[in-house]
């Protein structure tokens, strides 16, 4: 087959969410196909990174986004009752390229990564539309309006109700959507007047072969630790690690004042740094290997009130053989459960219990490290992605006249 891939970020490095899955989907794809990757990058030193990309795609194509255009286009869009999201993501040079690879190729997919994206497909699309939608974004703005007051609350109840009806947009002309968890399709079919097609394919999880056993100097002076992961400056990380720090922590102390708590992740905003003030709680920012921390926790924690979709780091911490405490909403969208370590709380009281529970089980957690492998091996990208690569070539062969059938998979 031949493939347009469109994502809004560049798949590389794969150190982050929107770009783990991109990139495990385009890595996968390239190998087994002819890809045209389409992509914007943050800057210039995030741009360096498509030689990788390149290696393994037919062509690829980069676009820096300027930093004031792309902020005025947004706030303009909210001015015009238009996703900001999507004029965030918009260039006029970037929409031609695009132009000309449906020209010179005869593509038979254009797989359109995040709903942003779906705005360069010309309509009737060349060629037969597969969108993976990741997480119901609108589901996200949504929890984002009901988490703050006005005004704020305002724009992202807008913001919310413009990116649903790009969705539905999209999703009524794709031949295919993807989504992260069964929420996340269930929340895209509901929001949407005509139900469209929803496959649920969940990210996987690719853990490094060999992690230290023994604790480096610095580690060992954090033990015993409950660790947080994510990248800190995304409210939902930040917001989980503030309420854990401010409102969980504090109880767990009470019984065991040894106990740390370390949030570790790039880019940590000024309300996750003001976090290093209080009794027991260090801020690394950016880490050398995420997994060193996660290896050498107790326990990993990741209360969320504001969650949407599959949680990688969750899943890694599970891969690795350390048990997760977290909410109910992020469990759901794992697939996993207390069998494999994984632990569901959703109010303060509740969360320090649970943690309390595993830190005082050695022989569980001693279960979770041993069953370490079998975890590794459900969560394992290679099934998901050969499924994957299934349902586009059923797409491809699909007569045009055909109305696709709503699809529903565990």
């Amino acid at each position: 087959m031949q493939i347009l891939f469109l994502t809004h970020r560049l798949p590389y490095p794969p150190d982050k969410g929107e770009r783990i899955r991109a990139f495990h989907e385009l890595k996968y794809l390239a190998g087994r196909h002819e890809v045209d990757l389409f992509c914007f990058a943050d800057s210039q030193a995030d741009a360096v990174h498509q030689k990788a990309c390149r290696e393994i795609c037919r062509s690829v194509h980069v676009e820096t986004l300027r930093q004031p255009g792309r902020f005025l286009r947004a706030a303009w869009a909210g001015l015009c009752d238009r996703s900001m999201s999507a004029a965030f993501f918009y260039s006029p040079v970037f929409a031609e390229a695009v132009r000309q690879a449906l020209r010179q190729h005869r593509h038979d997919l254009i797989f359109v990564y995040c709903s942003s994206m779906g705005q360069y497909v010309p309509s009737p699309s060349p060629a037969r539309l597969v969108v993976d939608f990741v997480d119901a974004d609108s589901a996200k703005w949504q929890q984002y309006a009901g988490s703050c007051r006005p005004p704020r609350s305002w724009l992202y109840a807008r913001e919310a109700r413009a990116v649903a009806a790009c969705e539905r947009t999209l999703g009524s002309r794709a031949a295919l959507s993807l989504a992260v968890t069964q929420h996340d399709a269930r929340e895209l079919c509901g929001a949407a007047r005509n139900q469209f097609p929803v496959e649920v394919m969940a990210n996987g999880v690719e853990v490094p072969t060999a992690i230290a056993e023994v604790a480096d100097t610095g580690l060992r002076r954090l033990q015993p630790f409950a660790v947080f992961v994510g990248t800190m400056n995304y409210r939902p990380n930040s917001d989980a690690a503030e309420h854990f720090a401010r409102d969980i922590f504090p109880l767990l102390r009470r019984q065991r004042p040894e106990l740390n708590f370390v949030v570790v992740g790039r880019n940590p905003d000024r309300k996750v740094q003001r976090l290093a003030k209080l009794p027991g709680v260090t801020v690394t920012g950016t880490v050398p290997d995420v997994y060193q921390y996660f290896r050498h926790a107790e326990i990993s924690v990741a209360p969320f009130r504001i969650s949407q979709g599959f949680h990688n780091k969750i899943a890694e911490s599970l891969a690795v053989g350390t048990p997760v405490v977290t909410s109910s909403r992020a469990v759901a969208g794992i697939g996993l459960s207390e069998h494999e370590g994984l632990f569901a709380a959703d109010n303060p009281q509740q969360f320090a219990e649970t943690v309390n529970f595993v830190l005082a089980n050695f022989l569980l957690r001693r279960k979770f490290r041993e069953s370490a492998p079998a975890v590794r091996k459900q969560l394992s990208w290679e099934s998901r992605l050969r499924r994957l690569e299934e349902l586009m070539s059923e797409v491809v062969s699909r007569p045009a006249d055909l109305s696709p059938t709503i699809l529903a998979t565990k």
